[in-house]
């Protein structure tokens, strides 16, 4: 359940509100948002129009409060694919960041499945948190595994939500905690560090691995250490994006696109050797 909602003025600008907010204005006029559902067309006292819609995940990551820079959704989308990430799964991922590939993770596992994240900054996990919250991931002031603050109350009486989603302040490159994982997902500048712990926590039947590394010289030592640990089915990515300009002039590309972000590299574990 997303805890917002989305106006959308006439020029397609877009505002992610509080579901709760009675009234909006911008220079545009002021809205009446009281008792409205989403789905319908609002005029401002002005007379200009604005469209009450239900704001989709890309939405709320664009959006959400960021305290690194995150990952685009042409990275997170070939991630989940090219992983094979689906409903029921149990996926560990470092670093959380704040919350945005988590964000799609969980929801690619579903209500079944369970995403395990690992931050190391307590203060990046706080804001992660808060971004998870709004989503329906996590409860509010749902604790956070390792991070000593003050017991707040946990809702347990909210609208309905995934809430698939368990946070942990930890170091994956000195061990991962969980065992039987079906996918391991690393954001982080030295991914080659935790191949030996994922290789012991991963499903020999069906674990596979992806790591993020914006340079190639990462990328290469990442593989490396993949392929020493038995890892195989081996295989590195990079994905650009060009947005196709439509008018009633013609078509052609855009003459901005989104180059390189970073490298992807998806491998499956080695399964063990029969006896």
């Amino acid at each position: 359940m997303i805890r917002k909602k989305m106006l959308i003025d006439e020029r397609e600008k877009k505002y992610l509100i509080d579901k709760k907010l009675d009234r909006f204005g911008n220079d545009l006029g002021l809205v009446d948002l009281k008792e409205k559902k989403e789905g319908v067309v609002l005029k401002s006292h002005k007379g200009h129009e604005f469209y009450l819609v239900e704001p989709t995940i890309y939405d709320i990551v664009k959006k959400m409060k960021r305290t690194v820079t995150t990952l685009l959704p042409k990275d997170i989308g070939l991630i989940i694919t090219y992983l094979g990430v689906r409903e029921g799964e149990t996926v560990v991922e470092a670093g959380t960041g704040s919350g945005a590939l988590t964000i799609y993770l969980a929801n690619a596992v579903g209500k079944t499945g369970k995403v395990i994240t690992y931050e190391k900054r307590p203060e990046f996990a706080k804001v992660a948190r808060k971004n998870l919250e709004i989503v329906g991931l996590v409860r509010k002031n749902q604790k956070i595994i390792g991070l000593d603050e003050e017991d707040e109350d946990e809702n347990l009486e909210e609208e309905d939500g995934l809430y698939n989603v368990i946070q942990k302040i930890g170091d994956v490159t000195k061990g991962i905690e969980e065992k039987d994982v079906d996918a391991i997902v690393l954001d982080m500048p030295d991914p080659w560090n935790v191949v030996p712990h994922a290789k012991k926590a991963l499903n020999k039947a069906r674990g596979r691995i992806a790591t993020y590394v914006p340079y190639i010289e990462q990328a290469k030592k990442t593989v490396e250490a993949l392929k020493e640990h038995g890892f195989f089915d081996i295989h590195t990515y990079e994905c650009l994006v060009r947005e196709i300009e439509i008018s009633e002039k013609g078509v052609r590309p855009s003459t901005r696109m989104v180059g390189h972000t970073g490298y992807i590299t998806i491998a499956r574990v080695k399964p063990e050797d029969e006896e």
